[in-house]
Formats: C-alpha cells, sequence, structure tokens
C-alpha cells in the first residue's frame, strides 16, 4: 500500500518559536478506523472485523466503540491488529464490505522540534501584544484584538465552558487552576463514575491517550492555548486571558513528545458532546490548534455532530506557508459552516511567513506570533504560530456568550468574523480580509441589559387533528432580571394557548397551538412578542413556524431495481426512472439510493421531480469513502403533484474510478384518494418442544387477511392449520416451512430446522421486562441438565452456572433475545434455547 503522508498535528498547532513541520505523515501501524452502516449490530461487527483478523476496541452492548458513541450514531469504531501489513490488508477488504461506509487509516499526529523561550515569573501584561499592542518590541500600536475595551463591557464569565483538544491542560497551574473546569457531581480519585459521563473521575476533562479521567498536560501546548483563552486575570500573578474568567475543559490526545491519533481526536470530540449533549455543561466552543494530514471522513463525520450539538470548533489554519484553497489543511479545511479557520498575523498586522492562507478557506487573522502564555512547571513561554491565533478567536467567542447567550454558533461567528479590523496583509487571502477585534464584537453582540426570546422548535409539522408545544426562554442579557409580559399570534389564525402570559429571565413557557381534521393544510406563522412589565420599553421577539399536513397521509412506495453502470468520469451520467401512475399532493418524499462505487466524492446525485423540481441529493461529498446506501428525506417537491416520472441522475465526475447504480427507491407521502398497492406479506413462525411434540404459532406479517396457510413439517406430515401442533414418531433434525397467501393472492415462505431431542436441555423464560431505558432483566430456567451449564445471550458468553436459573440484566434496544444453555462439557447437540420478544 502506498506510503500516506505524515500527519502533522503540528503543522495547524503552530508550533513554539522558531520550529518547522516535518512534511511527510503516517498512520499508526497497529489500528485503524471504520465507520459502519447504520443498523449494523454489535455481532455483525465483531464478525466483519473478526473477518480481517482484527480486534474491536473496548465497545458497549450495542458494539459501539466507548471512546466514540456520542457522535456519527455510535457508528465509528477503533479496529486493532497486528502490524502495518494486516492494517492495510483490513483496509482494502473493509472498504469493500457493505457494512461499512468508510475504512480509513488513524493517521499520526504530531508536533515537533518545539523550542520555548523562558520569560520572567512575574506579571507581564505588558508583553501581550496580541491583547493589547503599544509599539513594544517594535510593534505597531493598535495592532491587536483591542481586549482592554473589551474589558470594559465584559471580562469573561464562569457559566461558559471553552474545550481544548491539545496535549491536555495543567489544570494545577496557578494562573489556570481558578479557571478549570470541574465536572459538577464528579468525587476526584473515588474510583467511580459519579456523573455517568462514561469516564471514571474525570473532573477536569478526559485523556483520550489512557482512557481516563486525567487530561494533565506533559507537552505544555494545550496549556499555552489554555492560557490565551482564559489565564485568570486581575490575579496579580502571571499573564492574562482573553477572558479573565471563564471554564477551561481538557482533553488530551497528543502525548508528551506531541504525537496522537485520529481516534484520539475524535475521542475528544465525544467527550465533549456527550458533555454538551447529555450532561448539561454549557459547552459552547472548542479550540483546536491541531491538523494536517489527508481528508477523514470519520473525523469530519464527529466535527460536523458536535457542531449539531451547537459547539463551535475554531481551528488552526495551519503553518506551512500555503493556500489552503488548493491544498486543505484539514480540519480547518473541512467544508463545515460551523468550522471558523484562523490565520497568523503578527505584531505589525502583517500575515506570519508560515501562516496559512486562503480567500475561501480561511475564514479571518488574529495575533500568533511571539505569543506569552502559560506552560508547564507553573511557567510561561513564548510560541508562535495558528495555534495561538486560534485561542484568541475562541477566547473572545467566550467573551461574546458571556454577555449574549441567546445566540446560536452560527450568529456568534458572524459576529466574528464580521466585527474585525481590516487589515490590508489579509484582504485578498482570508474570506473577510479582517483581523480580530474583541472589541467591536462585543458592541455587535449588543450588550445593553435587557432581555431575549428563543421560541423552540424553530419549525415543526402535525396532522390536521393534532396539536403541537413550542418551547419560549426568556433569557437575560448582561445580567437584566425584570419580567416580560408575553403575546402571540399565529397567521393565518389558530387556536392556541400560552401557560402564563408573563415570565422573570430564566423562566420558560409553553405555547400549545390546536389544529382540528379541518384545518387547512399548509405553513402557518407563529409570532412571540414580549415587553418589559416595568416600562415597556424594552422588547423582544420569536418566530416559528408549524407546518399543518392533511390528516391520513397515505405512503405510496415505488422502486427500480435495474442496475445501471455508471461511466468514468462523465459529466453527463446516467439517469434512472420511476413512473408514477397515480394521482396525489406530495408532502414528503423519501428517497433511498444503492450504489457501489469506489471515491464516493467523484459522484453528483439529483432528482427531479415530474414538475421538473431538481433536487441535488449528493454534490461530490465523502473523498475517498466508497458506495453509498443512503436514504433522504425531502420537502423540495411539497405540493406537487406526485404523477409521472421521477428522475434519478447520477454522474461521475473524476477518473479512475467507476461503479453501478444498484437500486433506488422512493416513499411519498401524499394526499390521495388511490389506495397503494400493499406489501406481499411476509412469513414467519415460532415453536416450542414439548418431548416429541412441536407446537407452532404462526407470526406472519401482512397489510391484507391472510387466506391460507400451509405447512410441510419435514416428515412428509403437512397442515393447513394457522397454529398447528405436530408430534413426531423419531428423533432428529426437521426442516419446517411455511407459506403463506394473503387476500391478493401474494406469497412468501420461510423455513426453519428444529431438532427433536429428548436428552436436549430445555429452556425456559420466567418472566423477562425491558424498561425504556434500554436496561433488560430476564429470569431465565432450565432443566434436564446435569452439573454445570455455559450460557449464551445473543450468541455471546454469559457465563458458567450450577442450578437450574438465572437473573440476566442487560442494556440493549433490541426487540427480543435469545438465549442458548449448554452442557459446560457435553456435546452441542444437548444444547437448548429459547428466544423471548419484548
Amino acid at each position: 500500500m502506498t506510503n500516506k503522508t505524515k500527519l502533522v498535528v503540528g503543522i495547524s498547532l503552530a508550533l513554539f518559536t522558531g520550529s518547522a513541520m516535518a512534511a511527510s505523515t503516517q498512520a499508526e501501524e497497529d489500528s485503524l478506523l471504520v465507520m459502519f452502516k447504520e443498523s449494523v449490530s454489535k455481532e455483525q461487527r465483531e464478525e466483519v472485523i473478526r473477518g480481517v483478523g482484527g480486534i474491536l476496541r473496548e465497545t458497549d452492548v450495542l458494539g459501539r466503540d466507548l471512546r466514540m458513541r456520542h457522535v456519527a450514531q455510535g457508528r465509528i469504531n477503533e479496529i486493532r491488529v497486528a502490524n502495518s501489513a494486516q492494517r492495510d490488508r483490513a483496509i482494502k477488504r473493509l472498504a469493500a464490505h457493505p457494512l461499512i461506509e468508510v475504512a480509513e487509516p488513524n493517521y499520526t499526529i504530531s508536533i515537533n522540534d518545539i523550542q520555548a523561550q523562558a520569560v520572567p515569573n512575574d506579571p507581564n501584561f505588558g508583553s501581550l501584544w496580541g491583547l493589547h499592542n503599544t509599539g513594544q518590541a517594535g510593534g505597531t500600536p493598535g495592532a491587536d484584538i483591542s481586549a482592554v475595551d473589551a474589558w470594559d463591557i465584559t471580562t469573561g464569565s464562569s457559566d461558559i465552558v471553552i474545550g481544548v483538544i491539545d496535549s491536555g491542560v495543567d489544570y494545577t497551574h496557578p494562573d489556570l487552576a481558578a479557571n478549570m473546569w470541574q465536572n459538577p457531581g464528579e468525587i476526584c480519585d473515588n474510583g467511580i463514575d459519579d456523573t455517568g459521563t462514561g469516564v471514571i473521575d474525570d473532573c477536569f476533562g478526559y485523556s483520550a491517550i489512557n482512557d481516563d479521567g486525567d487530561p494533565m498536560d506533559e507537552n505544555g501546548h494545550g496549556t499555552h492555548v489554555a492560557g490565551t483563552i482564559g489565564a485568570v486575570g486581575d490575579n496579580s500573578l502571571g499573564v492574562v486571558g482573553v477572558n479573565w474568567d471563564v471554564k477551561v475543559a481538557g482533553c488530551q490526545f497528543l502525548d508528551a513528545d506531541g504525537f496522537g491519533s485520529t481516534a484520539g481526536a475524535i475521542a475528544c470530540i465525544d467527550y465533549f458532546t456527550n458533555l454538551k449533549v447529555n450532561h448539561g455543561v454549557n459547552l459552547v466552543a472548542t479550540n483546536n490548534s491541531w491538523g494536517g494530514g489527508p481528508y477523514s471522513e470519520t473525523l469530519r463525520t464527529a466535527i460536523s455532530d458536535g457542531i449539531d450539538a451547537g459547539i463551535l470548533f475554531v481551528a488552526a489554519s495551519g503553518n506551512e506557508a500555503s493556500d489552503s484553497d488548493a491544498i486543505p489543511a484539514y480540519p480547518a479545511a473541512y467544508d463545515l459552516d460551523g468550522i471558523i479557520s484562523v490565520a497568523n498575523t503578527d505584531r505589525n498586522d502583517q500575515l506570519a511567513v508560515l501562516s496559512n492562507y486562503g480567500l475561501t478557506s480561511v475564514d479571518l487573522g488574529a495575533p500568533g506570533s511571539a505569543i506569552l502564555s502559560t506552560y508547564l512547571n507553573d511557567g510561561y513561554a513564548t510560541a508562535s504560530g495558528t495555534s495561538m491565533a486560534s485561542p484568541h478567536v475562541a477566547g473572545t467567542a467566550a467573551l461574546i456568550w458571556s454577555i449574549a447567550p441567546h445566540l446560536d454558533l452560527f450568529e456568534v461567528k458572524q459576529i466574528l468574523l464580521d466585527s474585525g479590523d481590516p487589515t490590508p496583509a489579509l484582504a485578498g487571502r482570508t474570506v473577510t480580509g479582517n483581523r480580530l477585534n474583541a472589541y467591536q464584537a462585543l458592541l455587535d453582540a449588543d450588550p445593553t441589559p435587557g432581555f431575549a426570546l428563543i421560541m423552540q422548535p424553530a419549525a415543526q409539522e402535525v396532522s390536521a387533528g393534532d396539536s403541537a408545544e413550542y418551547t419560549i426562554e426568556v433569557l437575560s442579557v448582561a445580567d437584566w432580571s425584570g419580567e416580560v409580559n408575553l403575546s402571540a399570534s399565529i397567521d393565518p389564525a389558530l387556536d392556541f394557548d400560552l401557560s402564563a402570559d408573563t415570565a422573570f429571565a430564566g423562566e420558560e413557557v409553553t405555547l400549545t397551538v390546536y389544529t382540528d381534521e379541518d384545518t387547512q393544510w399548509g405553513e402557518y406563522a407563529i409570532n412571540l412578542t414580549a415587553s418589559d412589565v416595568d416600562s415597556g420599553e424594552l422588547t423582544g421577539s420569536a418566530a416559528s413556524s408549524l407546518m399543518v399536513l392533511p390528516a391520513n397521509l397515505v405512503d405510496f412506495p415505488y422502486e427500480n431495481n435495474n442496475p445501471v453502470s455508471i461511466p468514468d468520469a462523465d459529466p453527463e451520467g446516467i439517469t434512472s426512472i420511476i413512473s408514477v401512475a397515480e394521482e396525489g399532493l406530495v408532502f414528503g418524499t423519501d428517497v433511498s439510493v444503492n450504489i457501489t462505487h469506489t471515491w464516493i466524492g467523484d459522484l453528483i446525485i439529483t432528482l427531479t421531480s415530474p414538475e421538473g423540481t431538481e433536487h441535488v441529493l449528493h454534490d461530490r461529498d465523502g473523498g475517498s469513502a466508497d458506495d453509498i446506501d443512503q436514504t433522504w428525506s425531502v420537502d423540495a417537491f411539497n405540493g406537487e403533484s406526485m404523477q409521472g416520472d421521477w428522475t434519478l441522475f447520477v454522474s461521475d465526475n473524476a477518473a479512475a474510478d467507476t461503479g453501478t447504480l444498484n437500486f433506488w427507491s422512493l416513499v411519498i407521502s401524499a394526499a390521495s384518494d388511490a389506495e397503494p398497492q400493499p406489501d406481499a406479506p411476509s412469513a414467519d413462525f415460532s415453536y416450542s418442544i414439548d418431548g416429541m411434540t412441536v407446537n407452532f404459532t404462526d407470526e406472519s406479517e401482512a397489510d391484507l387477511d391472510l387466506v391460507s396457510h400451509d405447512w410441510d413439517f419435514g416428515d412428509g406430515a403437512s397442515s393447513t392449520e394457522v397454529n398447528p401442533m405436530h408430534t413426531y414418531a423419531e428423533q432428529g433434525s426437521y426442516d419446517v416451512s411455511l407459506v403463506v397467501t394473503d387476500s391478493d393472492d401474494q406469497s412468501d415462505s420461510v423455513t426453519k430446522t428444529i431438532t427433536i431431542n429428548l436428552d436436549q436441555i430445555e429452556v425456559s423464560i420466567a418472566s423477562a421486562r425491558k424498561l425504556r431505558t434500554g436496561l433488560a432483566v430476564v429470569q431465565l430456567r432450565w432443566d434436564n441438565a446435569d452439573g454445570e451449564v455455559v450460557v449464551y445471550r445473543d450468541g455471546e458468553l454469559v457465563g458458567t452456572y450450577t442450578g437450574n436459573r438465572l437473573r440476566d440484566s442487560f442494556m440493549t434496544d433490541a426487540d427480543e433475545v435469545t438465549y442458548e444453555v449448554c452442557p459446560a462439557d457435553g456435546p452441542a447437540d444437548k444444547c437448548g434455547e429459547v428466544t423471548h420478544q419484548f
């Protein structure tokens, strides 16, 4: 396998003064990363990975990697292998497997040649030119972020948490300790995961290197970054950060020598996403002073999920003195709206010599050259690079949220980009041409004391006859603590109730909107207004929408199973058509496409409705990943007629990779008098064995009434009963088949092998229940067993037991469970099993 370029996080880490990054990249020799397709079980994952000689890193009961289960729906797993040769073979085989979406190297991330310059341990705010440039050391006065002016508005808030994904943070540093995030409820060093984050004793964050709760920095880089964001202010010690008050949470994935991996970076993103989504931590942004190496689909997916959770991703643009538009430097260059890519400017507002730039890929500049900040051993050091520029931006984002907590990450990003100072050295070389200005950013965020309204969700849909609820939050801006009057209106008019018509800052109110079966379908605009009770001069508003769908919409399924070869490097592409004969008005469309193709980043896929509306499903996304098996929910065709030809277009737009459109399908939700063609029945049955007698139970599913059941018991006997009982004359194995036919003369069959063995262990379930949390508790019994038995649950060993019963509790999202009980030292044909549906 061709060697990959050595992934050097240090490139974007913007190393200490005078450091240079190696140009080659590597991947971890003993591991790789895969992203499974949706709904792949633990057993399937294990079977696939065993097939290439690999081992899944520690997983939960659903097969999710414990370090990555909160991003990509838990589909990313790190795979352990013996060596690089096995790794390369495994990647090639796994990339072609139908259950795997992505298989790629676990790229190495590193820091090289750190050269730190010690400075006196005395207070030295005057050296922090990036915060306040007076012309010191040959600088240009005013070439800074105007921090002093910003601090007249706010010095930050301890309610705001910034995650530092790096080499960790020295959380004991005297200039950082008071501003370190501490996990509320976690009792340090008691060996217990008190808060349920999945990490034991994660008092200050997480270490992906050691997979524990200690993110202590052994390199210094992360501590330096943390100091720029939030070294304690006004404490007569050392330096000050952009925020005097803030909380910094650390995640370590770079070791003492500055090396890490893509898997470690994903684990850190996963940890912070979990804190935000599941544990109520107000983690608004992460600083990411690392990067380099090739495109990673698994890393991009993890970052995207963090953004979807509301976490701004601030990234160093890189230190290769290159145009990121032409040579993307990841992760800063991923095409995600929630990323801010930051270039490095010096004390004279010039673009630093080694800083990356890009008119479309690098957003703005910030001070990053000769930056003094906290370091190891309670010390301080000067460092240079985009690594030092990025935390100025992350810190300013925290300042904005301290006075405007109602803003979302996209609004904060826009403020940061729009409020900067126009800088000639950045014009034409960054998106904005601006250098960060914290003071103007706060002015643009409107810090006047008052309130803000948030109504969630921003939009929803219901069927006529149902009701919809919206949650209204009254947020305080700049510590305002008053009371507001609330009123609402809906256009066109609908009936509604407010749970209260006044609320104080910090309180929530519920708006309930009512419809009936005669409510006209369409979109309704909901407007909420508020004014302060005392003067009426402070006002605010929020808006949402409600889409009312016709009652009793009908789903019409269609499919085209004719494979079509996709020509290589041919923008003209191919088309495939589904013709719809029924009439109806579209209110929702699910499009499923299955394509076998190497390097799906070559592909463009569009769907065109009978009325000519074109919707792009896939636009050269996914890079080197193979194959597409995806369903898109599309509302672009709503309100159109579904009758006519629906055209799927697929084109390959680069050379060297080919593939096939295997099949595609539509499910159209429509208001129609036509009836959809009912699906054929699905045959299934269960059985229980009592000696030589077997009781069969039909469990077939059908849209229409079943008119016949034809059983073949495998010994020459048959039956047409729905749930027959049959007694066999001899012990042995029999293939039992069932054919069911519905009233539309559609049929289906199923065959199962049953074994009659009077010496077989008889297994039964005395009781079983599954809670909404996913916890299942099963009382298992067995008879006809001598001595010890081995119990398996869904093919996984539970344990070895004596006696004849077991109380088993476990987490699952499955609807059924199968147990097998075998003699500990006896033949396999004595094993008995039972299946229970929850």
